[in-house]
Parts: C-alpha cells; structure tokens; sequence
C-alpha cells in the first residue's frame, strides 16, 4: 500500500472526484550512454553531470556578481565555501553576457554520447527562473564526431526549452549548444537538462485509450507480469511508420513510458502505476493511422522470454541474482532493481552454470524467490524489479470504493508438491498440498533448492495459495492499491475480512476512472499454522496435547468514539440585519482500533496461560472530546503494550479475519475494534427581526431562534480486546521431522 494522507483518502472515494491522466514517454536509445560534457569554462558550483538526470527544476538562487543576483536581503542564499551546492544546478558558464546580452565568446556545452543508432529528436532546457533569463540567439548541431549532419539557428528566443525534430542522423555522437545571446544583461548561460530523443508529457487530451493490468503471482509457480495499452492522438501524423524520416524510426524495444494517475486534492496529487516498456512489435495504428496503440509491459514482462546469459562468476545472493537479471536489458538497467534489505544479502547458489545456462529468465527469477522466501514484482512507485516477503496491510474496501458486491469462487487446491533437490542424488522430496483429493500436483527442479529444510521453506510459501476463496470485485480505482496488499472488506457495520490483491486494472472510460476489475485471494492459510482459537472472554487457556510452538496475537481493547459537536445557528458574522448561518455540528473523532503485538513462543506441552483481556474503551463525555483508550491485552508474560496500532485495522491472512479496526458503528466484543465517532448535532434555523421603540423609531435587529440546534451525539465504546492462538496439528509437525523422502504434511 502506497501510503498517503487522509485528503487523498477522502478525495479518491469522493463522489464526485476530479481524476488527472498523465504518460511520460521517453522515446531515446535504452543503450546510451553518457560521456563528460564539454563546454566553455564553467561556474565553480557548475554540475554538467546534471544535464542528463531528467530534472528540470530551475537551478537555486544563489548571490552572484551577475546583475541584480547580489542582494543580500533573504532573495539568495550565499554559496558555501567550497561551492558545493546540494541542490540540482545543472550547467553554469563562468562569462556573463554583454550590456546588449551578446557573449563576448560563444558560449558552448556539447553533450557527448554513444549507443544511439539513429537520432531523430532532441530538446534543450534552461533555467525557468525569470531572473537567469534564456538564450536568445543560438545555433544546435547534432554531430557524428566532428561533422554536423543536423544544424539549427534560433533567434530571439524567449522560451525555457527548445525541441527538435524531423531529421534523421545515424550513429550521432554529440548535441552542441552554442549561444551568442542572452535575454538579460550580465548573465551567465544556464542549462538544466539536454534530452536525447523525445522525452514528453502526455496528458488526457492526448491519450484516447487507458488500460493498465497490474498481477503478481505469490507462490512463484508462474510468473504474472503487468501491461498497460494506450493509445495517442496521432492526427498530426508524427508517428507515421510509412515515413522513414519520422519519429516513428526512433521507437526500439525498452523504452519506456511511466504512468501516473493523479486525484485532485488542494493541487493534483499524482501516484505512479509503475514504468512499461516496448516490448517487440508491441504497436498499431488505428483509423488510417490516426491513432497510434502502444502494448506496453512491465520490467518482468521485459524480461521473462529471454534467454539467461550467466556472467562469469556466478551470483551467491538473491540481490546478486536481481542485479544479474536485470543487466540482461543492458548496462543501463544496472540498478533497475530492489530486494527488501532484510533478504538481499541471502543465499542463493547454483552448483554449476550449466544448471542456469540457456534456462528463461523468468524461471531464474522464480527460482531465486523461491529459494529466498520472497517474491517477485514490478514495484508501482520505482518500476524497478523488486524480491520482498509478503506483507499484511492493505486498503480498506467497503461500498464507497466499489460498484457491486464482490462474488466468490473456490481457489484452487493442490495434492503435493514433488522436490527434486539440487544435492549429488537428485534427491525426491514430497509436501502433500491443502488436499488430497486433488487430482493436481507440482514438479520443482528449482537449482537453488539444496535441502529438505530449502524445499519445506518453499513450499510453505506455495501453499500459502492453495485453497480457500477467490474474490472479484469491480471498484472505482485507487492508484495507492498495490499487487500484495491485504485489503480489509468492509461491507457491514460489525465484521470484515481480508484477501489479499493478486490483479488489479485501471481504466480510463468515458473520461472517468472505472470499472477497475480486481482479483482478491483469501486461501485457507493451511501451510503451516493449521489450527486457531480466538480467545473473546478473560480466563485461563490451555495449549493442546503435543504442541510445543504457537503463534499468538494480542490485541488491545478499542478506543472509545468522540463526542460529536452541537449542530449552530446565528447571524453571520453576528452583524444585525446579515445572513444568517446554520450548520450541522462536526462529527466525533473514531475511536481508534487497539494496539496489536505478534510473535511465535515456543511452550511446554499442554501450558496453562492467563488470558486478561483489555476493556473496551469509553466513549468520551462531552463535545469535542476524544474516548479514552482500551485496556492491554495478556496472555501469560506477553501484552498487547508491545504493539502497534495498524489504520485500517489487523488482517490475518492465514484465516481470513480483520481486528482492531478505526470507527466501527457495532463493535464486537473480542475484536479489539474502535468506537464509531458521535454524530454532529442538527443545524438550526432561525431570522433577524428589527426592533422599534413605541415611537416607531428602529432601535436594533434581534436574532430570532425557531429552531434550536441540536445537540451532538456521544460515541460507541471500543470493543475489548482478544487473543488469537495459532499452531500446528501435532502429527502435521511429526511427520516433517521425518528422514529420506517423505509426505510431510502442511
């Protein structure tokens, strides 16, 4: 879950909302690479290394002997000493420009580069600051090493940036600047970015078609990836492909395009749906070529169908292995990849390379998931492809977010799953599924899995997908939703539960986001902690026979709800004979949903606890006030005080089922849920009404209530708290502790 703030939460189910659309494509050789650039003598704090990052931001006002740039009354900031600015500064040249704004010498930057077969666009930006003014009069080149085979003049310019196009130079080396005038007097030539091919900003008027599919696969048997199809306005025929002069020539496999939707809240606030890349053939043209159609994929999808080239040296790590897969793409993508800290740096070996050689991509990536406990995806807000475990929070889902009521369907079950481990004996080794009376089972020949402990790890995450439920559900949208999250379903006032988001589609209909399909998977949890009690009433529990490991759950007792303020009415501004005001009262604060604290004790056999749990707090006694807090839950030694509170309450993943959530309007009891805030009192109606002395002389204007406010109404009291006690059936434990090949059952 992507987190933000409680205006965006509020304006994403909002009714109505304002949605924004946006496409950054960057149509440039995916196998550039820069070199130093070279330019006229710069400014000390000068940072050409900056004119190929993509940030435009205009360079910071520092005090300079350039016109009007001296002050130092709080307009600029003095440089440090070494001149090391921290913020973007881009290109800056050492001479200023002449009383008329001429240079006394050119000045020049040249941006060299290489990888780049063919060169059909480029553009220039300078500084957006009105106070560094831009070049006026200039020339660009686009070189193949000292001949320029395109050459542009511009004069009197007044724009901060400048693009070309409709040429075509093979093998380009470099783009040269040079300016012979500014716009201002006494200023330095300032630069902020030089970008190699078409690098633009696509909005709705120039998008046709919206449609992104987001999926992820947990049990890393198969490999989902995302894909996104738009198509663009093309009537100006700039993407033409029966020109070979057009920019249409430019487009190559992996350029990408980045995609964002943004709500509207006090500005537009934008949220990315991930990068996509050209993939092969991966466009068509519509209506006599009037609209050109990208299909587009994820980092994933771009690598899935290629052949693995092993380096050298084989990786021993889950981040070796990311880093590996990406550079398949190419040197650039070097650092196109992220693995949660807590997993990079874990073992992942093969024995050889011939057990990864000519093996597809997409399988060493499974593999190396599998073998590390995680899980692979294209991360929404980088793109970058990312390994991390599985996570237990998501959005809350209720009828403000959805169209229609979700329906159901079984999941998929499994019989076994067969290991062949990666030891000298290509030893069998069996995990029976969630059923045995599925007709299914799975083959693993994964070259990373060694041992049974390797295997057993494995399957546990496997089979944590296996059985229960699969939720469909078609919503309104929300970009802050990610492939993994558990969402909390939320369609009565009293119980909820949680499933966990495995596809997801935006789309853009009737220039409205709707009619976004997701797929929502809530499995039985059968992988390893197969048995569970949730302990609702204070008193003593006692762990059954034979079981020496439980994973427990403590939840502190809710908050109580607030108190809601009285409904008012008056004159406005209390000035006789103005408007008058009236309003409902503000509703209270929810209670929030108790503290919850987790963990995995290991027990003596059949061990008694102490079960107290926290009272539910009260709601709070007068307007504007705040219900107190619940009370801390135990279980033996362990309490509730250790743990924290989760917005959208605790899912369980493993069963199914939601506590400590915020606002519930009938909490239950042993649900460790908050208090629903009082409701505002009405608002009253009333009038003024001059007032006259007996002589008929007007002496003043008096209020007149008819109907009085009402007055706010108090809060729910939180919910007590609760204990959940997990573990595992006794001869489910005994039969993975079994030697050689066995049917160690989850």
């Amino acid at each position: 879950m992507i987190e933000r703030g409680a205006a965006y939460r509020e304006a994403i189910v909002g009714s109505p909302r304002c949605i924004f659309l946006r496409a950054v494509v960057d149509i440039s050789g995916p196998d550039m690479e820069f070199l130093p650039v070279e330019a006229s003598p710069a400014a000390p704090w000068s940072k050409p290394e900056e004119l190929h990052d993509k940030d435009f931001s205009a360079p910071p006002r520092y005090a300079t002997l350039e016109r009007g740039r001296w002050l130092l009354d709080g307009s600029f900031d003095v440089f440090p000493e070494d001149y090391q600015v921290p913020e973007h500064a881009g290109y800056a040249a050492a001479a200023l420009s002449g009383n008329d704004g001429v240079f006394q010498t050119p000045q020049v930057v040249a941006a060299p580069f290489s990888g780049v077969y063919a060169l059909q666009a480029f553009s220039l930006f300078f500084s957006t600051d009105p106070l560094d003014g831009v070049p006026e009069d200039f020339t660009v080149e686009v070189l193949y090493g000292e001949t320029a085979y395109f050459t542009k003049t511009v004069v009197q310019n007044r724009e901060a940036a400048a693009a070309f196009d409709g040429f075509t130079v093979y093998d380009p080396s470099a783009i040269r600047l040079t300016v012979t005038k500014w716009s201002l007097p006494g200023r330095r030539l300032r630069m902020v970015e030089c970008i190699v091919g078409l690098y633009e900003d696509w909005d709705a008027d120039m998008l046709e078609r919206f449609f992104v599919t987001q999926q992820g696969d947990f049990s890393c048997l198969r490999l989902c990836y995302g894909s996104a199809e738009i198509a663009m306005d093309n009537s100006s025929r700039r993407f033409e492909p029966r020109r070979k002069d057009g920019i249409f020539q430019s487009i190559t496999e992996r350029q990408n395009v980045d995609l964002y939707l943004g709500v509207l809240v006090t500005g537009v606030e934008y949220l990315s749906l991930g990068r996509y890349y050209q993939a092969g053939d991966g466009w068509k043209t519509g209506s006599n070529a009037m609209t050109m159609q990208w299909s587009l994929v994820d980092i994933i999808g771009l690598l899935a169908e290629r052949t693995f080239l092993p380096p050298e040296v084989l990786p021993e790590t889950l981040a070796g292995w990311l880093e590996a897969l990406v550079l398949q793409l190419g040197p650039n993508f070097r650092n196109r990849w992220h693995a949660d800290p807590a997993y990079a740096e874990l073992p992942v070996t093969a024995n050889s390379r011939d057990d990864v050689a000519e093996k597809k991509c997409k399988d060493i990536l499974r593999w190396a998931c599998q073998a590390s406990g995680t899980w692979p995806r294209a991360d929404a807000e980088t793109g970058k492809l990312t390994a991390e475990p599985l996570w237990n929070q998501g959005n809350r889902i209720d009828l403000d977010n959805i169209v229609s009521y979700p329906t159901m369907k079984a999941n998929r079950s499994l019989a076994a799953l067969i290991f062949t481990l990666a030891d000298e004996e290509g030893t069998e080794y069996v995990v029976s599924g969630n059923s045995t009376a599925s007709e299914d089972t799975v083959a693993i020949k994964n070259p990373f899995l060694h041992t049974r402990e390797q295997a057993l790890s494995a399957a546990r995450l496997i089979l944590a997908q296996y059985g229960g439920n699969i939720i469909n559900l078609t919503g309104r949208g929300d970009p802050s939703s990610e492939i993994g999250d558990v969402d909390t379903i939320w369609l009565d006032e009293s119980t909820a539960t949680a499933a966990r988001r495995m596809v997801q589609t935006f789309q853009i209909q009737d220039h409205a986001l709707q009619n976004c399909a997701s797929t929502l998977l809530q499995a039985d949890g059968s992988y390893l902690w197969t048995e569970f009690a949730v302990i609702r009433a204070s008193g003593k529990w006692k762990a059954p026979a034979g079981v020496s490991q439980l994973r427990i759950v403590l939840g502190q007792g809710g908050q109580g709800g607030g108190y809601g303020q009285p409904g008012y009415v008056g004159g406005a501004g209390n000035i006789p004979g103005s408007g008058v005001t009236s309003g409902y009262g503000e509703r209270g604060a929810d209670g929030q949903g108790g503290a919850v604290w987790y963990g995995v004790i290991d027990i003596n056999p059949e061990q008694e606890f102490d079960v107290i749990l926290g009272e539910g707090g009260a709601p709070a006694a007068a307007p504007g006030e705040i219900g107190t807090l619940g009370g801390h839950t135990t279980l033996g030694a362990y309490s509730s005080e250790n743990g924290r509170v989760y917005p959208n309450g605790y899912t369980d993943i493993a069963n199914g089922q939601v506590f400590a959530r915020t606002g519930v309007a009938e909490p239950l009891p042993g649900t460790g849920d908050g208090g629903w805030g009082g409701e505002g009192g009405e608002a009253g109606s009333g009038y003024w009404e001059q007032q006259f002395w007996p002589d008929g002389r007007p002496k003043g204007w008096d209020f007149i209530v008819t109907k009085p406010p009402g007055p706010g109404k108090p809060g729910v009291a939180g919910a007590t708290g609760f204990v959940m006690v997990t573990w595992e059936k006794p001869e489910e434990a005994k039969n993975r502790t079994m030697q050689g090949v066995n049917y160690g059952i989850l």
